[in-house]
């Protein structure tokens, strides 16, 4: 009997030794694949400090303080005529493309006026929002725009950028606005001077920072070190490998594939009430405004291939038809191109994360029939 206990302690150890050493060199072969816990990521690293001094904002966090006249994005031509402001994140700024290939800039060349771009990379929602509520009435135009794309809804309900992607390049922390007894309440930047970028590199700072981060300490990150064996157990670690096996791989476009903020009631009611606000403020400065549901590669492949909106989009979609909100998503604009054009054309409407300049001209057409539709085009 103690020599079969003896064996069986043998195999298992023997299993366990295996299961450890297999584990040890997955997991330290493809390290960079996932996610580990490190407090490094969380800091701003003080190489990085000159950047963040550079694009700090007291207000909105960070922006790209442009030196144009209301600190839009350069336009290469001047209508003397002013149109609309598009405010949003990269993809209203449009990323990755130049002056002169943003979907502002084809707007304004398709309708002969004025748009100017206060798209800001990184911005969640409610800091687009908060930019348009502070600026706007110094630099008014008959059309407004509040531009997104679905992800946003998890910028939204964070405030410092690491704690929601930890891979970022932006150390910055952010208002946010939350809902306190029905009403949107905002929650000031947590840093409001430039000499205070260096309490983010202090632990104890940033601790206090995550009070009202939605995602501060949601994943258990796993430790890389021994046990190895352990990390196996950890929820986080199948998450990033499930989403890369559908193809939904962890980006600083979309850090966290899994989560569908707009399937919970408490993320999803915020967004809803910063649409509203919008709608309400652009309306009391007699401007008319629009959302704009811009598109993201995943989820025109997700529509081409179920023949439907996805969620996220039809969830707007339908709050805006049921309170009378003006909105266009361009989701299936893209997906009608890509069947009329072939498979193939989907390559060209998107660059590495964001839209094309062929992209952008599309979307500039869609704006431009709906100005067309609305009367809100000079004759």
């Amino acid at each position: 009997m103690a020599r079969k206990l003896f064996l069986y302690g043998c195999l298992v150890l023997f299993l366990l030794g295996t299961i450890e050493l297999m584990s040890f060199g997955v997991f330290r072969a493809f390290q960079d694949r996932f996610t580990f816990l490190d407090t490094e990521l969380y800091r701003l690293p003080k190489t990085d400090l000159p950047l963040a001094e550079k694009h700090f904002d007291a207000r909105l966090g960070w922006s790209e303080h442009y030196s144009t006249p209301q600190g839009e994005r350069p336009r290469v031509r001047s209508y003397g005529q002013a149109l609309m402001s598009a405010y949003g994140d990269s993809y209203t700024h449009c990323d990755e493309v130049e002056d002169d290939q943003t979907w502002e800039t084809f707007l304004a060349d398709e309708t002969g006026s004025d748009v100017f771009n206060y798209g800001v990379g990184g911005f969640g929602t409610g800091q687009a929002y908060l930019r348009f509520r502070d600026e706007f009435s110094s630099h008014r135009t008959p059309v407004v725009t509040l531009g997104l794309i679905t992800e946003n809804i998890n910028r939204t309900v964070n405030v410092y950028r690491p704690y929601y992607y930890p891979g970022t390049q932006l150390h910055f922390t952010k208002p946010r606005f939350i809902q306190r007894d029905g009403e949107l309440t905002l929650l000031e930047n947590p840093v409001q001077d430039k000499a205070d970028l260096p309490n983010l590199m202090d632990d104890a700072f940033l601790r206090s920072v995550g009070k009202h981060d939605w995602w501060f300490n949601r994943d258990e990150y796993p430790v890389l070190g021994f046990p190895y064996s352990a990390i196996l157990l950890n929820q986080r670690i199948w998450k990033e490998a499930i989403s890369g096996k559908m193809e939904r791989p962890v980006t600083d476009m979309n850090p966290r594939p899994w989560a569908e903020l707009w399937e919970q009631e408490e993320p999803r009611s915020l967004m809803f009430a910063i649409f509203d606000r919008f709608f309400a403020d652009a309306r009391k400065q007699e401007a008319r405004p629009l959302l704009l549901v811009l598109p993201q590669r995943e989820e025109v492949q997700e529509m081409l291939r179920t023949g439907r909106l996805p969620n996220a989009v039809q969830h707007i979609i339908d709050h805006c038809e049921a309170r009378s909100l003006d909105c266009i998503e361009m989701v299936s604009l893209f997906v009608k191109h890509v069947q009329t054009h072939g498979p193939e054309a989907l390559g060209g409407l998107f660059l590495r994360a964001h839209v094309s300049p062929e992209g952008n001209r599309l979307i500039a057409q869609r704006i431009a029939a709906w100005l067309r539709d609305q009367d809100l085009l000079d004759p």
